[in-house]
């Protein structure tokens, strides 16, 4: 009897784990399909935070109120406020380096060089391997000094070979979103990113694009020296009908709202500006311009405060952010800030 007891027991043990175990399969699966059924998310589907001049550090003493402002390091502002987009300042030195900084009369800096700059942005990025691609733009600055009877200019093309070249020294090629990347066969980048839209944004997290803060000659020089940003590491600033069209800035959200968001639902990347600290935005606590560059889907937007700092009521946060979060206008409707980014 007891051996049939034993039987019975171990039957409807059987029976019951199996019972259990349909249940989890059915339901693993079901997770699998709704999972499936997701809309791939891309680059161009996300609002994150910027920093205008990351780097900055106000002067000491009295100065004016443009200069007038600090950031934290840029691993900081990355780890603690949730910035994903940078913008470093680039200036030749006769001594090999590039430096950075705002200009000879605001010239205090979190980070001195090009190469410290990426390097700690960098670090960051190998300890979050699950970011957003971070926007670093890179702008070249230029001496021009005078002297009784000529005026010497920095070679500029010289200055963006060393560009080009810190940027393949300081910051990995598996790490970075170039191009090519995106052009992907088509004929023009511009082609790319209306037939095809941009990389899928989990094959393209823990990266980095950068992009040429500049235009008119030195932009065409720079396409000069990779006709059609073929093989080139950066993105150049875009102007609307052109081939290499991909990466905007309009820093005018309120008067230029319509072609921005003209632009975001083409399928381009746009950076916009929240403030600055001269305008006034920060002392009178004016949001309308962040929220015209919030509501148009800039993708990008930039500050000068991006946390909250002593006296002043004004910063900038990204609504809904965790702390990126689904562009208002590009991204699908089943888009998740978690699905965005959640470290």
């Amino acid at each position: 009897m007891n051996n049939m007891r034993a039987v019975s027991a171990i039957l409807v043990l059987i029976i019951f784990s199996g019972s259990i175990s349909g249940c989890l399969s059915n339901s693993e699966k079901e997770s699998t399909i709704e999972d499936e059924d997701l809309t791939p998310l891309r680059i161009n589907h996300i609002q994150m935070k910027g920093t205008h001049n990351s780097y900055h550090l106000a002067p000491i003493g009295p100065t004016i109120r443009a200069y007038d402002y600090s950031h934290d390091p840029l691993d900081v502002q990355a780890e603690e406020q949730g910035v994903r987009q940078f913008e470093i300042d680039v200036w030749w030195d006769a001594r090999g380096q590039l430096y950075v900084y705002h200009n000879q009369y605001d010239v205090r800096s979190n980070c001195i060089t090009l190469e410290e700059c990426l390097e700690t942005l960098l670090n960051w990025s190998n300890q979050n391997q699950e970011h957003v691609p971070l926007m670093i733009w890179i702008e070249p600055k230029e001496w021009i000094e005078q002297s009784t009877d000529n005026t010497v200019v920095i070679d500029l093309q010289n200055m963006l070979d060393k560009i080009e070249n810190e940027i393949i020294q300081y910051w990995p090629r598996n790490k970075t979103i170039v191009p090519d990347d995106v052009r992907n066969g088509e004929d023009t980048l511009s082609d790319a990113i209306l037939k095809n839209g941009w990389p899928l944004l989990d094959e393209s997290r823990g990266k980095a694009i950068f992009i040429l803060l500049s235009s008119g000659d030195l932009r065409e020089n720079y396409h000069g020296k990779f006709p059609g940003l073929n093989g080139s590491r950066m993105f150049t600033m875009s102007e609307p009908g052109s081939s290499e069209a991909a990466i905007f800035s309009d820093t005018n959200p309120i008067g230029n709202g319509d072609e921005i968001e003209a632009l975001v639902r083409d399928g381009f990347i746009v950076r916009s500006r929240a403030d600055n600290a001269e305008d006034g935005e920060a002392d009178n606590n004016d949001t309308s311009r962040l929220e015209a560059a919030i509501s148009v889907g800039a993708h990008s937007i930039s500050t000068d405060y991006p946390e909250k700092v002593e006296g002043i009521d004004y910063w900038v946060e990204i609504p809904n952010g965790n702390p990126v979060a689904c562009n208002p206008i590009s991204a699908p409707i089943d888009c998740t800030s978690e699905r965005i980014e959640s470290l």
